[in-house]
C-alpha cells in the first residue's frame, strides 16, 4: 500500500524562495542574501520568522546580530528546533515578567480566554493564596500582583505585538488565544520548570472555565451582523466579587499600617 504524501515535510521551491519577504517586510535590515540565508538557517517556516522578526525588532532595532542572542539547542530531532531557539530567546528576555507568566497560564488551554475572567480568577488566586499559605504557586503569580488595571491590557497587547497571542479571536478583541506551537513549548517549560505549579495552574484555568455563565457556541453565518458574546461572569456576582475584593484590599491596608504602628511602637519601647 502506498503511504500518504506528507504535505508538511515535502520540499516546496515557491514558498522557500518567498519566505524570506516575511523578514523584510517586517523591518529587518538587511540585504537580500542575508535574508534568504537566516530564512534557511530557521527552515524557512513561517510562524519561525514572522516571531524571529519581532524578536529582533523588539531588542535589536531590526539587525539580524540579535540572532546570536538565541540559545543554542542541542536536540536529537532537527524538525522544530528553529522555533523552539526563537521561544527560548523570548523566555531570557521576559525572564520571570508578569508576560511570561500570563503567557505561560494561556499556554495550559486550548480554548480561547476571556481577558476578563482571567484577570478576575488570577487575581482572586493571588489573594487566596496570599492569606492563606505562601508557597511556589504564590511566588510564581507574584509579577501579576503589580500590575495595575490598565497595566493587564498592556501586557496582553505587548504579547500580541510579538506574535505570541492571536490579534483577534471569535471576533472579539478580548478572547485571548497562543497559537498551537507556541502554546505546546511554554506549557512544557512550565511543567519541566516546577511540576506542582503546572498542575496548580492548569486546575485554576479549569476553574476559569467551569465558572464560566455563557459557553463558547460556534458562530452562525445565517445571523449575520450579530456579535459572538464573550465568556461572561453573572453581573450580580461580578459586583459582589468587586466589592469584596476592595474591601479586602483596604483591610489588609489598614492591618499593614496598624503593622507597622506596633513594629515602631516597640522599637521605641526597646530604646526606652
Amino acid at each position: 500500500m502506498k503511504e500518504p504524501l506528507n504535505l508538511l515535510n515535502t520540499p516546496n521551491p515557491s514558498r522557500d524562495e518567498a519566505a524570506y519577504t516575511v523578514l523584510s517586510q517586517a523591518g529587518i535590515k538587511a540585504d537580500v542574501r542575508d535574508l534568504k540565508r537566516v530564512a534557511a538557517n530557521f527552515q524557512n517556516d513561517p510562524l519561525t520568522l514572522r516571531l524571529l522578526a519581532a524578536y529582533l525588532c523588539r531588542w535589536y532595532a531590526g539587525r539580524l546580530v540579535g540572532i546570536d542572542s538565541l540559545p543554542a539547542l542541542l536536540e536529537a530531532v532537527p524538525q522544530g528546533r528553529p522555533l523552539k531557539r526563537v521561544l527560548a530567546g523570548f523566555e531570557n528576555k521576559f525572564a520571570e515578567s508578569s508576560d511570561l507568566i500570563l503567557l505561560s497560564l494561556l499556554s495550559l488551554t486550548d480554548h480561547p480566554v476571556s481577558q476578563e475572567a482571567l484577570k478576575l480568577t488570577f487575581s482572586a488566586s493571588l489573594l487566596e493564596r496570599w492569606l492563606v499559605r505562601r508557597d511556589d504557586y504564590l511566588r510564581f503569580l507574584a509579577p501579576l500582583s503589580r500590575l495595575k488595571h490598565d497595566h493587564w491590557h498592556w501586557v496582553i497587547e505587548n504579547l500580541r505585538r510579538l506574535q505570541l497571542v492571536e490579534s483577534r479571536q471569535m471576533g472579539s478583541h478580548h478572547m485571548l488565544l497562543v497559537p498551537e506551537p507556541i502554546r505546546l513549548y511554554f506549557r512544557q517549560r512550565l511543567q519541566v520548570k516546577n511540576e506542582l505549579v503546572f498542575h496548580q495552574a492548569s486546575s485554576d484555568m479549569e476553574r476559569l472555565f467551569s465558572e464560566i455563565v455563557v459557553p463558547l457556541r460556534e458562530w452562525e453565518p445565517e445571523k449575520k451582523g450579530v456579535e459572538i458574546p464573550d465568556m461572561l461572569w453573572r453581573s450580580n456576582e461580578l459586583d459582589a466579587a468587586s466589592e469584596n475584593l476592595q474591601a479586602l484590599r483596604q483591610s489588609l491596608a489598614a492591618l499593614n499600617k496598624h503593622s507597622q504602628r506596633l513594629q515602631n511602637h516597640i522599637k521605641t519601647l526597646e530604646t526606652n
